[in-house]
């Protein structure tokens, strides 16, 4: 254990052991009563840590400490009656008064989520300008330290004498560092109650069932009946108890706000409403079970029976259920007004020092109705634990207790998703982003959103670090700083909010070196000077302390040669992958709860209910990881399939895929793509940089010698990829050629071979070995090339114009006029965000990256316009449409595929599936080195097809199509 003057704080300082409890405590949920209260402490773990802070085994000391800071609003009894009791059963809350004057919660969570622990929120470093961010760190630890209790706790002072240390003290009999003198013999009563008029009063008359009782009616009955009569008799004086605190509310509080003009009358019953919710109808029944109890008391001194008028009033029980599910909102709405209406503050401070009061503030009073539901099972324990067998009590009471504790999950259910619908609602009004490009929808009042975790971590390590919320949902990560503004949290997030499907989390070494070998976090070179910077310099020395709590709060609160926290680095799997950054837990302990917490959310959003499945489209383990399979396409209705790939052509039956192995077809080296032209017999294939053509009956069928390549006829040289579309209703074949300084000629081939007569029969049956008919009379015809001004990377078609992908664009060349023009109207100001990057002297500045467009067009006439960034909607004339529609993908796409509802986009990562109405993502699917060889489009047969290096064997790669779910 560190010596005192060891230690990095001066623990006589109240403040200095606030910070710290505050920082070490664990917060978490706990269940009192058959009620549940997140963000909660027992009173054992406060004692404990409050021994490690002031460097003590006495408990006694630990205690009075708490007491002290208790007493200053640092935190209260959860249901504010208790002082602080060491032991595991009192359990007790941070005041989140403070909030409303800018301290923030270390940690909170949803109510409907699994147990929380407090952690801490930070930033990344790249993301903020340094001197703003040291200027809010100022500022927040400036109003943090005005905030945290205050005083001098003379029992823990440093000795005046500078001779005097804590290995040889100095003379004086009453020195602080004589360990001897403060191990005077002390008593305490652990379970003291908080000293109020509220408690005081209830225990001076807290009256017993003997005392009104005549002694011959008392001795005539037995020890256990007498046990049961004094519970009977504290269920009815606790329910008297319990409505004289309902009219103190209705009569002290709800009345004089209704008739005085304290609130705005404009919003003073949207106020009683919130606040105040439906207890007059909790009065009402507690009234009448109250004088049904007293009627019973009074029909014979010895009650008989009790189980009949609880189960009666059992069932009447459902508004605790709506009171308890609003009192979330009910605090929140209290404190708000007592912070910006001064008219009401005055008269809380007046009604709460009122003697009818009793000294306890309102909180405590609005939290009765729901600690009384679980009082009742408690007595209802007791009474039945007291009752002999055969008594009518003894079989009804379990099924009233049961009956009870089904109101209280209803109240803990209602309550934690009241709670969690709220402040949803809270963040979402009160959302900024600090960058535009980060802005987004996070959609959080859709049915379902929920919070996982929200909790606070550190910029850095250093105590002086900025906090900054991190708030889990359930579908994104964010990040925020968060700013009290009229006594309202305000949340700028500083960074992009990370889906969780492609929310990527480890753990560093807490080891300062390695964090910063890390490569996955980005510490900009100017925080690591400065942190090395503060590193070398030395703690405040005890005698510093001594120039006032004030300064030496700030001195620990700015100090960094403290280094605290354990490191957990975040980062997104796609397109902002450079962006990773890291932020510290106070603990190792609550790094861990949220490296657990991510992971089981992210498994159950990529387990959740998916809109597209992944069915395997060829046999397993054909195909080794390292061989490249370039396209894929299927014909005979779909029957067959040939697949590009490195070292060949392959052929294969689609019917039973997985089990029947492809064969190949044609040796050849390289082949990038292939396509069938069935009406001509015709195929297509592009081989090293070679477009040839076959006949395809012969290469389907065979050749008993196995020599196939002399059927093949060359159609140009030099090629990068082709194109095979229908264009004023003919089918045309785009060859472009290598670029030059004019731009791309590119080159257009009519097949010409009559249709065949034959009725379609299966490919195999109905192909038979004629090189004659099938050489000679198919011919690919040149047409009339057309141009493009610089470079073409894709070709689409439409009825009547071609597409083509180029460094300017996407530029439509009418075929009836062979003229050139942009698809979209560059004098849209709505399509800046893509044309200001599409003008000619933008593609001379710098070299131009390769564009990956795809055209859409959906069931309402407008177009999908896919970019390797964005998808958007335009019109016929090439303006934008839907104009609050767009979709940033999360990736870098590098092919697209449509199918209505969902556009879908392959990355090298994952596939990212959104809707084309709304934009919102859908399903990631998560793989490696995943390419699209068939997107379906335009095809007789829309199949949606790709492959993926074999999640259960990475040797080989998996070929997979992607089949829509029906609902």
């Amino acid at each position: 254990m560190l010596h005192p003057q060891q230690s990095r704080y001066y623990r006589a300082f109240l403040s200095h052991v606030a910070v710290e409890l505050k920082r070490r405590i664990i917060l978490s949920k706990r269940i009192k009563n058959d009620i549940e209260y997140n963000n909660v402490f027992d009173g054992k773990e406060a004692v404990d840590k409050l021994k490690e802070i002031l460097c003590t085994t006495d408990r006694f000391l630990a205690l009075r400490v708490g007491r002290t800071l208790e007493a200053q609003r640092f935190f209260h009894d959860v249901n504010y009656e208790n002082r602080l009791v060491d032991n595991i059963i009192e359990i007790y809350q941070f005041n989140n008064d403070l909030i409303f004057h800018g301290y923030h919660h270390t940690d909170s969570s949803s109510s409907s989520s699994s147990s929380i622990s407090g952690s801490v929120a930070s930033m990344p470093t790249h993301h903020v300008n340094s001197d703003d961010e040291y200027e809010e760190e100022e500022n927040d630890t400036h109003q943090t330290m005005l905030l945290l209790p205050h005083g001098v706790y003379t029992e823990l002072t440093c000795c005046y004498s500078p001779t005097c240390n804590y290995l040889f003290p100095c003379y004086s009999y009453t020195c602080p560092n004589k360990e001897r003198l403060r191990n005077r013999p002390q008593s305490v009563d652990t379970r003291e109650k908080r000293i109020t008029a509220y408690t005081h009063e209830i225990e001076k008359h807290q009256p017993l069932w003997s005392n009104y009782i005549d002694d011959y009616v008392l001795f005539s009955i037995s020890a256990l009946e007498r046990k049961r009569q004094e519970t009977i008799f504290e269920l009815i004086y606790t329910e008297e108890s319990f409505l004289k605190d309902l009219k103190y509310v209705i009569d002290m509080w709800i009345e004089p706000l209704k008739t005085n003009d304290i609130i705005p009358i404009k919003r003073r019953d949207v106020f009683i409403n919130q606040v105040f919710s439906n207890i007059k109808e909790i009065y009402d029944i507690s009234t009448r079970l109250t004088l049904a109890l007293k009627e019973r008391q009074q029909q014979h001194p010895i009650v008989l029976q009790i189980s009949d008028i609880m189960e009666q009033f059992t069932a009447e029980f459902e508004p605790f259920v709506y009171y308890g599910a609003r009192q979330h909102q009910a605090k929140h709405t209290y404190e708000l007004e007592k912070y910006k209406n001064p008219r009401f503050a005055l008269f809380a401070e007046q009604t709460e020092r009122h003697k009818a009061s009793r000294k306890l503030e309102l909180n405590g009073y609005l939290t009765k109705p729901t600690t009384r539901l679980g009082r009742y099972t408690l007595l209802l324990d007791k009474i039945y634990d007291r009752t002999e067998q055969g008594h009518p009590d003894k079989q009804h009471i379990p099924k009233i207790i049961a009956s009870i504790k089904q109101y209280l999950q209803k109240v803990n259910n209602e309550a934690g998703r009241a709670k969690n619908k709220f402040d949803l609602q809270q963040i979402h009004a009160n959302l900024t982003f600090k960058n535009k490009r980060d802005k987004m929808d996070l959609r959080l009042l859709d049915e379902g959103r929920c919070i996982i975790k929200q909790g606070t971590l550190r910029r850095t390590s250093g105590l002086d670090s900025t906090e900054y919320q991190v708030i889990l949902f359930d579908h994104y990560l964010v990040t925020a700083k968060v700013k009290v503004i009229n006594a309202i949290e305000h949340y700028n997030i500083r960074n992009r909010p990370i889906p969780i499907e492609l929310l990527g989390v480890s753990l560093p070494s807490s080891d300062k070196s390695s964090v910063q070998r890390s490569s996955s976090t980005l510490l900009s070179t100017a925080a690591e000077k400065l942190s090395t910077h503060r590193s070398n310099t030395n703690s405040p020395s005890i005698s510093r302390y001594s120039r006032g709590s004030t300064s030496s709060t700030e001195s620990l609160l700015s100090s960094n040669s403290v280094k605290l926290g354990s490191p957990i680095t975040f980062f997104h799997e796609g397109r902002m992958a450079e962006d990773a950054f890291m932020l510290y837990a106070p603990s190792e302990h609550n790094r861990r709860i949220w490296h657990d917490t991510i992971r089981k959310q992210k498994e159950a959003k990529l387990k959740g209910q998916h809109v597209f499945q992944v069915v395997k489209a060829v046999k397993d383990y054909e195909f080794f990881a390292d061989m490249s399979i370039h396209h894929m396409v299927v014909f005979d209705d779909g029957q067959y399939y040939m697949l590009a790939t490195e070292s060949g052509l392959y052929i294969g039956q689609r019917k039973n895929a997985s089990n029947v192995v492809p064969r190949k077809i044609l040796p050849l080296e390289k082949v990038y793509q292939v396509h069938v032209l069935e009406e001509y017999s015709l195929l297509l294939v592009l081989a090293d940089h070679i477009l040839w053509q076959y006949p395809l009956d012969i290469v389907v069928n065979g050749r008993p010698d196995g020599s196939l390549q002399h059927f093949g006829r060359k159609v140009q040289g030099n090629v990068s990829f082709f194109h095979v579309g229908t264009c004023l209703n003919r089918i045309l074949i785009c060859v472009p050629k290598p670029p030059s300084v004019n731009g791309t000629e590119i080159e257009i081939y009519e097949p010409s071979m009559p249709k065949t007569e034959m009725k379609k029969k299966s490919l195999l049956s109905k192909f038979s070995i004629r090189p004659s008919l099938s050489f000679t009379n198919t011919q690919v015809n040149p047409l009339k090339p057309i141009y493009s001004p610089c470079d073409v990377w894709a070709i689409d078609t439409t009825k009547s114009m071609i597409l083509l992908t180029t460094p300017l664009g996407m530029i439509a060349v009418d075929m009836n006029t062979k003229k050139p023009d942009r698809l979209l109207d560059p004098s849209d100001k709505h399509l800046e965000f893509i044309t200001k990057n599409e003008t000619s002297n933008a593609q001379m500045t710098m070299s131009p990256i390769i564009k990956r467009i795809s055209v859409f067009q959906v069931p309402n006439g407008n177009y999908l316009i896919c970019y390797d960034r964005y998808a958007f909607y335009i019109d016929r004339k090439g303006r934008r449409a839907e104009k609050n529609f767009k979709i940033e993908w999360e990736g870098n796409p590098t092919a697209f595929a449509y199918h209505h509802p969902y556009i879908i986009a392959f990355e090298h990562q994952f596939i990212e599936i959104r809707s084309i109405i709304d934009g919102q993502l859908k399903q990631v699917i998560l793989g490696k080195n995943i390419s699209c060889i068939q997107s379906g489009h335009k095809h007789k047969v829309p199949l949606i097809i790709g492959t993926m290096v074999d999640p259960l064997d990475p040797t080989y790669q998996t070929i997979f199509e992607l089949c829509l779910i029906a609902n």
